[in-house]
Order: C-alpha cells, then structure tokens, then sequence
C-alpha cells in the first residue's frame, strides 16, 4: 500500500502525462477524419502543451523534494547509528567501573591508601574527556565524537579531546554537523591507518571573540602544499582507487560556507591540522582566522 503522498502526487502526474500524450496523438490521428470534433495538430499543441510544461516541472520539483527527504533520512540513520554506538560506549563504561570500584576497594581493604588515591586520580582523568564531550550542546556531535574515538582507539590510535565551550549559540542543525565532522574524522581516521610512526588523533573545541573553534589533527602523512590548495575541490582524491572518493572535504566545504564558516588546513610533517570557525550568531561577519 502507498502511503506516501508524494508518490501518489507523482504517479497522478505521470498519469496525467500519459493521458495528454495520447490526445495530442489522437489529434493527429483523427482531426483529419473528424475536423469538426477534433482541432487541427497546431491549435492541440497550443492547448496540451502548457499542461505538459507544468506536469514536466512538477515532477521535476517532486523529484528534487523526494530526494532531500531521503537525503535527511540518511542522515537520521547515521545521527541514530551514532547515537548507538555511544549508548553501547556508555553501557562498557560502566561495566568497567564496577571493576575500578572492586579495586578501589581491594586497594582500601589492604591499607594501601596512596595506591588507592594513584588509581581514582587516573580513573578521573579517564572519565573527564567522556563527561565534557556529553556536555555538549549538540547530542548529534557528541555521540559522533564517542563513536569516532571508540573506533580509532581499537586501532590502536590514541586519541585526545579538549572541549571547553557547550557550543549554545552554534546554530548548525545535527544532521550537518555530522556530515561536517563525520567526514574530517573518517579522513584523519584514514590518514592514520597509513602511518609509520607515531599514530595521534586529537580534536580541540573552544570559543573566542570571533566564534567557534573546531580543530581536527592527526599525525598521519603529511599533504603537499601544492595539493592543500585543491583537497575541497569536487572529485579530488589521492586515493588510487577514485571511485567513489573525492567528495567528503567538498561536503565539508559545502556545509561549512553554508553556515557562514571558515575552514583552513595546515598540513606539515608534525601533523595536519583542520581548523574550523563558525560564528556564535548567523548574520555575524568580521571573523578570521
């Protein structure tokens, strides 16, 4: 059963086109035989065409209008994909720290106090960079970064988070801030995988006068500056494999400049570095880097 009315607006135009079609055929067809019933292939064409125009463009907006609200689902799935993975992050912490607890107090019962402080100081330092990514204003980004942290870290990379803004006044909706940071993560993640030495992925989140500070960096090979010029342009990848490549930087540029932000790379054989600027109000100008 079709519920959706938009394929049913759609199968009524396409109906409707077909039924035209075959007027403007009978025309030619029988307005010889019946010139007094039917108009001469001109004066059809000048009626059943306007009605074909407005059909064509109807659908043609339908089509665009369908594609968006499958575009938005996609990105649900993804938010819900994430917000998954961090429930399933949350629910293995806390299994873990029914285990600190157990030694927390072995450690009491066995007088060894210092042992017992040594080991809640570095259990609190563990847990701090979790609780500030939760404080967070946006639900979607914070369950973004646990994800993304959780799955570098089976790799084997070590990741560090600096968040020192909730982002309250970041007016991005959490369907593109996935896309934005979903896709800068997903690449550091790649350029680590390729890395010889030292394997670090760290994201920084602060606010200035000028806005919001995003950071991504990781410590993978480094992009020649001839091609730091070209890496948000459609289609352009390194990878030698290029299909289905080269589109998740213009993405990134896309949503960034759509939000009225500013997106820089630096790139070097320390790391690379994607900074991120996005105004506190939209409308504001005179930010910089």
């Amino acid at each position: 059963m079709i519920k959706s009315p938009l394929v049913l607006i759609a199968l009524f135009l396409v109906l409707l086109e077909t039924l035209l079609f075959v007027l403007l055929n009978l025309s030619f067809i029988a307005a010889p035989a019946f010139p007094a019933l039917w108009p001469d292939a001109v004066t059809a064409i000048q009626i059943i065409a306007p009605f074909f125009i407005i059909t064509s463009l109807s659908l043609i907006f339908l089509l665009f209008k369908y594609v968006n609200i499958e575009l938005e689902a996609s990105n649900q799935r993804i938010h819900i994909e994430n917000l998954r993975e961090s429930l399933e992050n949350l629910r293995a912490q806390r299994h873990d720290f029914m285990s600190h607890l157990q030694v927390v107090h072995g450690l009491l019962q066995l007088g060894m106090t210092d042992e017992a402080r040594e080991y809640v100081a570095s259990l609190c330092a563990e847990i701090r960079q979790p609780t500030r990514i939760i404080s967070l204003n946006h639900p979607a980004l914070a369950a973004l970064i646990q994800s993304k942290i959780a799955l570098a870290e089976s790799q084997g990379i070590a990741c560090q988070c600096e968040v020192t803004t909730e982002l309250r006044e970041l007016i991005i909706p959490g369907t593109d801030i996935t896309r934005i940071f979903g896709n800068l993560l997903d690449n550091a993640i790649e350029a680590l995988q390729r890395a010889k030495g030292e394997r670090r992925l760290w994201l920084r989140i602060y606010e200035k006068e000028e806005g919001y500070i995003f950071e991504v960096g990781n410590t993978g090979p480094a992009i020649p500056l001839a091609l730091q010029a070209k890496i948000f342009e459609r289609g352009f990848t390194t990878k030698k494999n290029k299909e289905g490549h080269g589109q998740g930087l213009f993405i990134v540029k896309t949503l960034v400049d759509k939000y009225e932000g500013r997106i820089s790379v630096h790139s070097s054989d320390q790391g690379t570095v994607f900074t991120l600027l996005f105004p506190q109000h939209r409308g504001s100008q005179g930010f910089s880097f």
